[in-house]
Formats: structure tokens, sequence, C-alpha cells
């Protein structure tokens, strides 16, 4: 599902963004930018929830975020946050009529929406140096010509300098490195990486 809301949405600024070199992919240099006192969502429960779950039936035509925020709440216990449907503080999802009909919040199923929850409500943590993603931490994606992020995934490894994804996208199991290839000579390239440890309050 494509993020909802205004036009004139506010990114993160350029330096929370993972750095990318000049062939597109990731440096390996930084800091981390946020600390933070709340407990981390289990990210072992996340990764895992995801891997064995990534077969299972699209709800959207994009279903990314869909996948990312099951993840995180079967997986990682994140705890649902109440609230209007639109609103950015809210996160969760109803099933009505032996599942037949669904209601979620924007942020459970747009991937800009939800990057706005996590990084502004959970009080999550932003990785700028490659080399510290984790397991379970949520990557998001913004395509040169996108005005937001639109693509979250779920880190399962980070091996030998190779970030390993799980999602449901073009491929359920790939890399960072190989989803960035996929776009690099295209028209509309990858040109932001977002990598976010979510933290639980």
């Amino acid at each position: 599902m494509e993020s909802e809301g205004p036009e004139d949405v506010d990114l993160p600024a350029d330096d929370d963004a993972l750095d990318l070199d000049d062939d597109g992919f990731p440096v390996t240099d930084g800091v981390p930018l946020v600390t933070t006192l709340a407990s981390v969502v289990d990210g072992s429960g996340t990764a895992n929830w995801a891997y064995k779950n990534r077969g299972t039936k699209w709800e959207y035509k994009q279903d990314c975020t869909n996948f990312v925020s099951k993840a995180l709440y079967y997986g990682g216990h994140m705890k649902f946050r109440n609230g209007g449907r639109k609103a950015d503080h809210s996160w969760w999802q109803e099933y009505w009529l032996f599942g037949t009909i669904k209601n979620k919040t924007y942020t459970w199923s747009a991937a800009e929406n939800l990057r706005r929850h996590v990084t502004r409500y959970r009080h999550s943590t932003i990785i700028s140096k490659a080399s510290q993603a984790k397991v379970g931490d949520i990557i998001f994606f913004k395509w040169k010509k996108e005005k937001v992020y639109n693509h979250a995934a779920v880190v399962r490894a980070n091996s030998r300098g190779e970030i390993h994804l799980v999602q449901h996208g073009i491929k359920e199991l790939t890399t960072l490195s190989d989803v960035i290839a996929r776009y690099k000579k295209k028209k509309d390239p990858i040109e932001k990486i977002l990598v976010v440890r979510v933290k639980d309050r």
C-alpha cells in the first residue's frame, strides 16, 4: 500500500539516511544518530516470524509494510497504539467477520507512515553504519522519483558485510546489495535507505 497523507510530508534529514557511495551502495563509516532508554522490540522474534511467514498471502498489491508490521507485532511483540486510522501516533489492525473485513491504520500498511510512526512515537534508533544493522531492524527504501519512503523490509542477518533481508517484494529472501543493484541502472534508482531499530514504549 502506498503511503497516504499530505503531499509535503517531512522526510528525515539527509544525514539520517544511510550514505550511499558513487556506485549507489551503502558506505561503511558513520555513527548511530539516536540513543534512547526505551526497550527494544524483540528483533530475533521479528526476523524469525518474517522468515517463517514470508510465503503468506499478500493482503495488498503492495504488501511490504503490512508484512513488516505483522512481523513487528506477532514476532517482535510491539504493542498496538490506539488512535485514529490516519494518525501517525496510532498503529493497529482489526479483522471482522472471520477475517473477511480488515481495518488497519495507515501506519500499519504504508511505508512512509510506518517510518514516521516508529521514528517519532517509538523513540527508535536510526542506524547510520551498515555494519551495525542487526537482526530484526527495519530498512526503508526511497526511490529517486518518489517523494517518500515507499518500501520496507526486515533484516534477517548481517554477515560478512552483507545485509540479508526478508520481505514481501520481488524476492522474499534477498540482500540489500541485490535490491540496490536491481534499480541502480534504471531511471528511478534507490536514492535513500533508512535503517531503524524499533523501540517499544
